[in-house]
């Protein structure tokens, strides 16, 4: 596995600034409200030649309200994981009461941990003469930088690469790994789901709506198969979505689906599916990703054994043309069927990259085409020569036609679901393009 580098410090002393430029991309929440980043968030970085993970963390900070605490714990277990920790500071606040504790606890807990010490926001002549006082605090030598502009942090990148060992762990290939990206409204459990999976509270989890800002990638390993799942921050309507924070969740939600090969949308079962919810499965669909209808909470339905099928049939009416989304009920409290979960978005993307031979399809066009009489409002013959598919990251159909205007929507819903009950389409959205021979 590549080297793990964690940031640590105080809320707003920086952080997730000089997360993203270490990346050179914009890849946490920037904002100056203390405490938005709240989970871990880990990303590949690389470093003249040198690859590693570059891990954000929640400000360390003990006020003891519950995200507070949760965040403290995502603090230590992060210091436990990583290989080398930058305890990061601000010069402009000076060395606080919370900045000794936390160097206290690195000093005497994780004394065996590689531990660089980082002043942060030195950008003037005068705040570098400020950030000496830091050198007598009897932490490491300070490095004096600055996350905004970039100074001092070439150097500090430098010593860092050069204190690991030459040969890195094995680690899995995220390239060749299953993107699958966990969506929803705000608290249908999706952190719980990831959480629950992984076996360990990789993500922070309360009852307060929004807990989730940043798009936090998580990998693990099922069958032999490489996944990164991809927890979201909820998605609410655009009216009611604030400027700022927010805004930018859900920017990073959206990207989180563009990126994914399956979108994983979360509901909970007690409301219901809701316009937001056909709006989630829209942006997957529309984005040409596979996509899976996870119900959550199905613990909490008093239920007989006509429940599910009720539930579903309901689904399916309400979702319209969508109904060909696998749905499966689910407890990321109990665990039910959170494996399976999995296995069925593995199926989905084997679907999504299924390859089928023209002449296979030709001879599926001849049977289809054999069952319905094809009728235009011109009342002229439609003629379908033959089909193929084209090569694309989800199944697209060409038709050649001796009209392309010919084609009526009843025939392409026709010709579509013949498509879904031959081949194995389930849960993947598909593409027919009809073309003049």
């Amino acid at each position: 596995m590549k080297p793990l580098i964690a940031l640590v410090g105080r809320p707003n002393v920086g952080k997730s600034t000089l997360f993203n430029r270490i990346l050179r991309q914009r890849s946490a929440i920037v904002d100056p409200t203390p405490g938005v980043t709240r989970d871990r968030h880990i990303a590949e970085g690389e470093w003249q030649g040198k690859e590693f993970l570059l891990m954000d963390t929640g400000g360390y900070n003990a006020e003891g309200d519950i995200i507070s605490v949760a965040m403290l714990e995502q603090t230590l277990t992060a210091i436990r994981d990583a290989d080398i920790v930058i305890f990061l500071t601000d010069v402009r606040a000076g060395l606080s009461y919370g900045d000794l504790e936390l160097g206290r606890l690195l000093q005497r807990t994780f004394k065996h941990k590689q531990l660089f010490f980082a002043v942060n926001k030195v950008e003037t002549p005068q705040l570098t003469i400020d950030a000496a006082s830091f050198i007598s605090t009897g932490f490491t030598n300070p490095y004096f930088i600055s996350a905004r502009d970039g100074s001092g942090i070439a150097d500090m990148l430098d010593e860092i690469l050069a204190s690991l060992p030459e040969t890195e762990r094995e680690h899995s290939n995220k390239a060749c790994a299953t993107q699958l990206a966990v969506v929803g409204r705000p608290n249908v459990g999706k952190s719980s789901f990831v959480n629950a999976l992984l076996g360990s509270n990789r993500l922070i989890v309360s009852n307060i709506p929004g807990t989730t800002r940043d798009a936090i990638d998580s990998h693990f390993t099922r069958k032999q198969e490489d996944f990164v799942l991809i927890d979201t921050a909820g998605l609410r309507k655009r009216t009611k979505i604030d400027a700022g924070i927010e805004y930018y969740s859900s920017l990073r939600t959206e990207h989180a689906i563009e990126r994914c090969d399956v979108a994983l949308v979360m509901l909970d079962a007690a409301p219901g599916i809701e316009k937001q919810d056909m709006r989630i499965i829209n942006m997957a669909v529309e984005r040409k990703k596979g996509a899976l209808l996870l119900i959550n909470k199905w613990d909490l339905i008093e239920k007989d054994s006509k429940t599910s099928k009720i539930y579903e049939e309901d689904l399916r009416m309400q979702m319209g043309n969508l109904s060909y989304v696998p749905v499966l009920f689910i407890s990321a409290l109990t665990k039910k069927n959170l494996y399976r979960a999995i296995d069925t978005a593995q199926e989905i993307c084997r679907n999504r990259s299924r390859k089928i031979s023209t002449s296979v399809l030709n001879k599926f066009l001849e049977e289809a085409l054999s069952q319905t009489h094809v009728s235009t409002k011109t009342g002229k013959e439609l003629k379908i020569k033959y089909m193929t598919q084209i090569n694309a990251a989800w199944p697209v159909f060409a038709f050649f036609c001796n009209d392309p205007l010919l084609v009526q929507p009843n025939f392409r819903k026709f010709l579509e679901n013949k498509l879904r009950e031959k081949f194995s389409l389930e849960g993947v959205a598909i593409s027919m393009r009809f073309m003049q021979k």
